[in-house]
């Protein structure tokens, strides 16, 4: 227990124990509990008590329900084979281009992103298909893991997004919202990166398909637009007020276990026994993080540290303020998971967005973008790390290329900025508040 004269000291300790546990290779998750621990146990005005008391808050939300249930409608349709048959419905669309399977990769990730609504089940799912394919026809290994990484990002951008769920729930915005909010970001970044694509194969000695039947067509489209039709589903119902984002995502499982048991025929009882279990190990790790990150962010909280650090700032543009937070928020994702960094910086951004005139909308679906890049880069760089050893070789050697993919999404997002109408434009036209 501190003395009460060193108590000043403890806001600046609980950063900078953080800071060490994390340099130390803690996982972060177990560095905020340990970390939030520590202060506890220092300060005479707290009691360990508080700390389970708020790690219970931080999952008692029924719309956070919705997280395990829309990974485990994902990994449904994994062992549905429903990635094999998304790749087979692009590859028809695009094999007749030059650099076919590069493209592929980007639109199955978008397709997919709509059916898992996670980030690292498309890096891994898409990935163990995809890489060994394009390096079998020649694409540099280096290429293929970019490729796949960057790509999986528009799992936390297109809807259902579970980040967007979690976004929703610390922040009570709209998550019908903060979804329809994500559709025009996530194609706007699939078309940079195909573009991106088609100035990279040029340089590539990779075969070309040929054009694709309307019968292959048709037969390849009746199978991926089944699975496509999560995302219309989820976004149709919470748009319409029919269901909640919980209810959504309990829909999703269900129609999930329709299509692999009685119209794919691939789903087996072991195979849904499986895929339950990844859930929850996957699961898991993320509540946990988001539990650690509540308590945390009580301390935050506790210590006055927002006011104090927003003391005498007074940001009134709101572009000025969605590029600090933006940068902010890319470091930050660097080296922590993009939901414990939720907690901790919305509480401090939040009132700062509010106060320079930014419409939450815009602002949630910013920061969810902004801290999943993340998910690309190191020492995080969960996303990165699953392609590069799919594809066999070190994160540094694919880093570059990935950098450069990076760089045409920061992009977006300062697009994103400029015009906040092609983000609002979707939930204020056509979400439940549009009148």
């Amino acid at each position: 227990m501190m003395p009460a004269d060193w108590l000043y000291l403890l806001p600046w300790l609980l950063f900078a124990l953080l800071g060490v546990l994390i340099v130390l290779g803690v996982p972060i998750a177990m560095s905020l509990v340990l970390t939030s621990f520590g202060i506890i146990v220092l300060d005479p005005r707290l009691t360990p008590w508080i700390l389970f008391q708020r790690m219970y808050y931080g999952m008692d939300s029924f719309v956070l329900l919705a997280v395990p249930l829309f990974l485990l409608a994902g990994n449904l349709m994994n062992a549905a084979r429903i990635t094999d048959r998304l790749i087979t419905l692009c590859l028809n669309l695009v094999g007749h281009v030059k650099g076919a399977l590069a493209h592929v990769n980007v639109l199955v990730s978008m397709l997919f992103a709509g059916v898992s609504g996670s980030s690292t089940a498309d890096s891994a799912g898409i990935g163990t298909v995809l890489i060994p394919a394009m390096k079998k026809e020649g694409y540099p290994t280096h290429f293929s893991v970019a490729v796949t990484a960057a790509s999986s990002v528009m799992g936390i951008i297109i809807p259902p997004s579970i980040n967007m769920i979690v976004w929703g729930a610390l922040t009570s915005t709209s998550i019908a919202g903060l979804f329809l909010g994500g559709i025009v970001p996530g194609i706007l970044i699939a078309a940079a990166q195909l573009l991106l694509n088609l100035g990279y194969v040029r340089r590539y000695d990779v075969p070309t398909r040929k054009r694709a039947t309307l019968r292959q067509l048709a037969s390849s489209g009746k199978d991926g637009l089944l699975a496509a039709g999560i995302p219309v589903l989820i976004i149709g119902g919470i748009t319409l007020g029919i269901v909640t984002p919980t209810e959504a995502a309990v829909m999703a499982v269900l129609y999930a276990l329709i299509l692999g048991f009685v119209v794919y025929r691939e789903l087996t009882f072991r195979s849904v026994l499986d895929a339950s279990t990844d859930t929850v190990r996957l699961c898991s790790l993320s509540l946990f993080s988001l539990v650690g990150a509540a308590i945390f962010g009580y301390l935050i909280s506790f210590y006055r540290i927002p006011p104090s650090l927003m003391a005498g700032v007074e940001i009134t543009d709101p572009t000025t303020l969605l590029i600090i937070a933006t940068i902010v928020m890319l470091l930050v994702g660097t080296f922590m998971d993009s939901l414990p960094a939720m907690a901790i910086l919305a509480p401090i951004f939040q009132p700062l967005a509010a106060q320079a005139g930014v419409d939450p909308l815009q602002f949630g679906v910013i920061s969810v973008m902004a801290l999943g890049l993340g998910l690309i880069t190191p020492p995080y760089g969960l996303c990165l790390m699953i392609a590069a050893k799919i594809g066999g070789i070190p994160l540094l050697k694919a880093l570059g290329t990935t950098m450069i993919y990076l760089l045409v999404m920061l992009v977006v997002i300062g697009v994103l900025i400029a015009f906040p109408e092609l983000t609002l434009y979707l939930p204020q036209t056509f979400g439940p508040d549009s009148g």
